[in-house]
C-alpha cells in the first residue's frame, strides 16, 4: 500500500488553523483521527502538518480507542473527570518536593529575617523581599528564582501589606462615641425630613504655593519642571482650604484661604458659603445643621469659635443647630471622603503657583454620582492667639442652650437670646 500523498497547501492550512483552535486534549483526539483515516502514512503525515510528534498521535489514538469501552452516549475525557483537560499529577513537581533541603533552608532564613507583635500571635512581619530571599537561599546552596521566592513568601503567609490606619490616638468612652454617632444619624433623619440644610464643615490639609512638586499625574504635552525639594522657604505662599459639604444636595463650596486655619475663618467661610451658594437652596431656612470635628479651629472646647458661632448666627439670621464628631473620629465626616478627596485627586499633579489657579482646579471638581464644587478666595488676615472678649462666658449660655444628653458635643446656638 502506498503511503497518502498529501492534501492540497490550501486544506493543510485550514487544518492547521483549525487545530489551534482546540484544547489540548482535543487536539491530540482530532489529528489521531485524521490520521486513522488517512491510513498507511497518515500518523507521519499529519504530524509533519500539525507540528505534534508522533507519540502524541499515538496518545490520542489510545484515547480514541478508549473512548469506545465506555457508555459511547456519555464518552469520558481521558483525564476521567469532565472538568479537567490533563490527567491529575501532571506538571512539574513543586520545588520544596525535589528539593527537601529547600523546606529547611527556607526556615532558617524565614527565622532570621523575620519579627512577631508582642501583642498579637498571629501578626509577623519579615525584611525580606523577593530578590533579597532568592539571595539569601543561593548562600545556603539552593538557587531559586525571583518568581519561585515570591510564592514561597506567600506560602508562608508574608503578602505585601500597607500599614493601616485603625488604632486611636486617645482615649474616647465607647458608649459615649456610639451614642453620638446615633444622635447625628438622628439628627440628620430628622432634618432631612423637615427639609432642613445638613452641612458639614471641615479644613483639609494646607497646601504650599508656588513651583513645588505635588504628588500623583496629569496629562500635558511636555514636563512641567519644579524644584527638587519641597523647603517652606521656596513656596510663595501658604493656601488653607476649607470646605462646607451638603449631604443632601451633594455640592461642596471650598474657601481658599491665604492666611490661618483659625475660629474666625472657619466661620467667614460658612458665612461666604452660604451667602453665595447654599442660601439660594435654602431660601426659607431658620435652622441649619452644622455637622463638625472635635478639634481644629472648630474644636468643640473652644470658646472663641462658640463666640464665633454666635456671630455669624446673628449675621446669618438663623439658628445653628452643632453636632461635634467625638475625637479621633474625624474621618467618619462626610466631607471627608465625599469632598476633600475628590478635591485631592483633581489636585493629583497639578503644580498650585498661585491661589488662581487652585480656584479654579477645584472647581473642575466631578464625580459620577454628580458632586460639583464651587470655589472662593479669602484674601484676609486671621491673627493667631485670639482670646475670648470680656464677659462672654457670663452671656454665652444666654445664646447657646447644650443639649442634656452629651452637651459636650450638641448644642444650638440661637442668634437671638434664649427667653
Amino acid at each position: 500500500m502506498n503511503e497518502f500523498a498529501g492534501y492540497e497547501a490550501a486544506h493543510e492550512e485550514t487544518m492547521r488553523v483549525y487545530c489551534r483552535s482546540l484544547p489540548e486534549a482535543h487536539r491530540r483526539r482530532y489529528a489521531a483521527l485524521e490520521a486513522l483515516k488517512l491510513g498507511f502514512g497518515g500518523v507521519a503525515y499529519v504530524a509533519r502538518v500539525l507540528g505534534m510528534s508522533r507519540r502524541t498521535l499515538y496518545t490520542g489514538i489510545r484515547e480514541l480507542e478508549q473512548m469506545r469501552d465506555g457508555d459511547p452516549n456519555h464518552p469520558q475525557r481521558p483525564s476521567g473527570d469532565a472538568t479537567r483537560i490533563r490527567r491529575p499529577g501532571g506538571g512539574r513537581p513543586p520545588l520544596t518536593q525535589d528539593e527537601p533541603v529547600l523546606k529547611e533552608a527556607l526556615s532558617e532564613v524565614l527565622e532570621a529575617h523575620s519579627a512577631g507583635s508582642p501583642t498579637d500571635p498571629l501578626v509577623r512581619w519579615t525584611d525580606l523581599k523577593p530578590m533579597k530571599l532568592a539571595r539569601e537561599l543561593v548562600v545556603l546552596g539552593v538557587a531559586v528564582s525571583r518568581n519561585t521566592a515570591a510564592k514561597l513568601l506567600a506560602q508562608a503567609g508574608f503578602r505585601r501589606r500597607s500599614l493601616r490606619k485603625e488604632l486611636i490616638t486617645g482615649h474616647v468612652d465607647p458608649q459615649e462615641r456610639d451614642q453620638q454617632f446615633r444622635h447625628i444619624a438622628a439628627s440628620q433623619r430628622l432634618a432631612r425630613a423637615r427639609g432642613i440644610a445638613v452641612l458639614c464643615i471641615d479644613t483639609k490639609k494646607k497646601e504650599l504655593l508656588g513651583t513645588l512638586h505635588r504628588r500623583g499625574q496629569g496629562y500635558s504635552t511636555a514636563p512641567q519642571r519644579v524644584y527638587d525639594h519641597d523647603y517652606r522657604h521656596l513656596a510663595s505662599g501658604l493656601l488653607v482650604p476649607h470646605g462646607v459639604y451638603d449631604v443632601v444636595a451633594n455640592h461642596g463650596f471650598m474657601t481658599l484661604g491665604t492666611s490661618h486655619d483659625t475660629s474666625a475663618f472657619a466661620c467667614d467661610a460658612f458665612f461666604l458659603a452660604w451667602t453665595v451658594l447654599f442660601c439660594h437652596r435654602y431660601p426659607t431656612a431658620t435652622e441649619i445643621l452644622v455637622l463638625c470635628d472635635g478639634g481644629g479651629s472648630n474644636s468643640a472646647r473652644s470658646l472663641r469659635f462658640k463666640e464665633d458661632l454666635i456671630a455669624l448666627a446673628q449675621r446669618l439670621g438663623v439658628r445653628l443647630r452643632i453636632a461635634h464628631y467625638p475625637p479621633y473620629t474625624s474621618k467618619w465626616n462626610p466631607i471627608e471622603h465625599r469632598l476633600f478627596s475628590q478635591v485631592e485627586r483633581t489636585w493629583s499633579g497639578v503644580m498650585l503657583d498661585s491661589p488662581e489657579t487652585a480656584r479654579r482646579t477645584v472647581e473642575r471638581t466631578t464625580t459620577d454620582t454628580g458632586l460639583c464644587v464651587t470655589a472662593r478666595i479669602i484674601d484676609k488676615v486671621y491673627s493667631l492667639g485670639r482670646k475670648c472678649s470680656d464677659g462672654f462666658r457670663e452671656i454665652k449660655d444666654q445664646f447657646i442652650r447644650h443639649d442634656l444628653s452629651l452637651g459636650q458635643w450638641n448644642y444650638v446656638v440661637d442668634p437671638n437670646a434664649f427667653s
